[in-house]
């Protein structure tokens, strides 16, 4: 087995204990209290931000895997480029308008603040996202991707949609 194996398991192995020592201290041992005010909780968590999707997902993983949490925004009249993903990822729209280009037939799609959305995986799914709104799109999104992989997505060839077309016929639609 080689070195960087042994060093995953046994940190897995360390953070398994801690991790049963401190749901076991949770339950059954006074912990003693560090120099912390009575205005701030020993254990703390705030939502940056929730969205609801109806799409069905499973998340598959053949080995390890890195989990990437980030912090999108992407400026009015910005776009991603069109791009696949390596690996699941799952987005909630913060602020601002998304809109969504599918590259396999050039449909389109909006999600707004509280929606979430989930990407498929492969060079099979091009895709491209734009704001064309006038605030910053802000999203908060979760990557789950190889370990060899070293970004969460892969720039991908135009797919022939005629973008001024599919965003002014979503222009045109909101108008009404």
């Amino acid at each position: 087995m080689s070195r960087g194996h042994s060093v995953v398991k046994k940190s897995r192995l360390v953070i398994a204990g801690a991790a049963v020592a401190l749901g076991a201290g949770f339950a059954t041992q006074p912990v003693a209290q560090a120099d912390v005010t009575s205005d701030v909780p020993p254990v703390s968590s705030v939502t940056l931000s929730q969205g609801v999707t109806s799409a069905p997902f499973k998340i598959r993983a053949d080995g390890d895997r890195k989990v990437l949490y980030r912090k999108a925004i992407v400026q009015p009249g910005a776009s991603t480029g069109w791009h696949y993903h390596v690996g699941e990822e799952i987005a909630v729209i913060n602020s601002g308008t998304f809109t969504r280009i599918d590259g396999s037939d050039c449909s389109v799609e909006e999600y707004g603040p509280g929606e979430s959305l989930v990407e498929p995986v492969g060079p099979t799914t091009v895709h491209m996202g734009i704001n064309k709104g006038t605030e910053p799109v802000e999203l908060y999104v979760v990557d789950i991707i190889p370990t060899t992989a070293t970004a969460p997505t892969t720039a991908a060839p135009d797919p022939g949609c005629d973008i001024d077309s599919v965003t002014s016929k979503s222009t045109s639609a909101e108008a009404k």
